[in-house]
């Protein structure tokens, strides 16, 4: 809970009382302070503190002169004169010296009886302060002697703040309730505006407030982003306690930072500014980062070596006999060799091998390549390119292709030679 204070001047209206008394020369003057009203301080207004008597009996001849002076913070609004209550012919001449002080001087041909003299004593208070009111009396001349009187007492005036049903922050809000309480009437002040600053990445929103006790006080409150401003439209004539119901939210959550949220309190005059607890805020846990998608394993490389013979329907993959039913042939001048073995040879699958009967062609996916090679024609698609080669594929019982086996075999990688003498293609890839 933040304590705020703020002071009130009380004067009890009464007849007389804090008086000073002193002899003089053939007489004897009494100063003396009536109080007639209340009020409070800090008053940027001059108000009526009451009337300063001053009375001396019996009134010599000759001048009579002193310098009255209030505490520092005063600021005075005098008469010019003041004439006596038992003479009007007898007035005491008031000249302002400062601010806060003003001499008075009397000024007589002969021998007064009496004479009372009332100085009505207005002053602004230009600050908070506590204790009594003093006016000091400077001796001059005469029979103004020196002397103190007590002109009232500043009581000391407090503002609590006090935060209730403080939540933690959900869903990117929380409630909060703060309560204000006086314990004198008008320490809410108009024209001084309370103003509630949140941290940076917070916002007020949807704020309200209700009179819980006492009576007359008005505040309106008025939400701009991170500021809540509390303005007193009208004082209050009893103490007061009063409760400003607001949403907290999370406005920037880069910005806001996780914990207590503590309001920067500022408006209340001559106090230093203090903090009130509004909410809890825990940041959200960070969304955890995706695993990296493993890169898919290279397929294992096999050395091969495959051998196939003219007019043999044997063919060799690293030293191991395969059956074909059909046989590699030459025909002007080309080698033709069955398109399934050499894609079996050469590591594919038999799921890898497609064949499309209306449109009579084979498509080949393996080793991150696909080709497509149809019958009677002599282009081939490999991987979407054309690739010419010097024959056409053909079509041969029991329902193999057979084609020039250089162009096949180096679209999956391998390499081709040729031994003419034992008539027999050798790939390895």
């Amino acid at each position: 809970m933040r304590r705020f204070r703020r002071v009130t001047v009380v004067i009890v209206m009464a007849a007389l009382a804090w008086s000073v008394f002193a002899g003089a020369a053939g007489g004897a003057t009494t100063y003396q302070f009536l109080r007639e009203q209340m009020w409070r301080a800090p008053q940027d207004n001059p108000v009526e503190l009451g009337l300063l008597l001053v009375r001396i009996e019996p009134l010599l001849d000759g001048g009579h002169a002193a310098l009255f002076a209030l505490p520092k913070d005063f600021s005075l609004v005098l008469p010019n004169n003041t004439p006596s209550i038992e003479d009007p012919s007898v007035t005491m001449t008031i000249r302002p010296t400062a601010a806060n002080e003003f001499l008075g001087e009397i000024r007589v041909p002969g021998i007064i009886p009496k004479a009372t003299f009332l100085i009505p004593i207005q002053s602004a208070i230009l600050s908070a302060r506590s204790g009594d009111i003093e006016i000091t009396i400077t001796h001059l001349d005469g029979q103004l002697p020196s002397g103190v009187v007590v002109a009232g007492q500043v009581l000391p005036g407090e503002v609590t703040i006090q935060s209730g049903r403080v939540e933690s922050i959900a869903d990117g809000k929380s409630a909060v309730e703060i309560t204000f309480r006086e314990n004198m009437a008008g320490l809410l002040r108009k024209g001084s505006p309370i103003k509630l600053t949140l941290p940076e990445g917070f916002g007020w929103a949807n704020a309200k407030g209700t009179l819980v006790s006492g009576e007359g006080l008005e505040v309106r409150p008025l939400v701009d982003g991170r500021v809540l401003e509390l303005r007193t439209e009208r004082e209050s004539t009893r103490r007061t306690a009063f409760r400003v119901e607001a949403e907290v939210r999370v406005t920037d959550a880069a910005k806001a930072g996780a914990g207590e949220v503590r309001a920067k309190v500022e408006g209340l005059r001559d106090l230093s500014a203090g903090t009130i607890l509004v909410a809890h805020y825990r940041a959200p846990e960070p969304e955890p980062k995706p695993l990296p998608k493993p890169e898919p394993k290279p397929e294992p490389v096999v050395s091969r070596t495959v051998v196939f013979t003219i007019g043999n329907d044997r063919y060799t993959s690293n030293g191991v006999t395969a059956r074909m039913d059909v046989v590699p042939y030459l025909k002007d001048g080309r080698t033709y060799l069955p398109l399934r073995y050499v894609a079996l040879s050469l590591g594919l699958g038999p799921g890898d091998i497609k064949w499309d009967g209306a449109a009579r062609r084979a498509v080949l996916t393996g080793h991150g390549v696909t080709v497509q090679v149809t019958v009677g024609s002599r282009l081939l698609l490999v991987d979407g390119m054309k690739v010419e080669i010097d024959a056409a594929p053909e079509l041969v019982p029991p329902g193999r292709i057979m084609l020039p086996y250089r162009s096949i075999a180096e679209a999956f990688g391998a390499r081709v030679d040729w031994d003419g003498a034992t008539r027999t293609v050798t790939m390895t890839r």
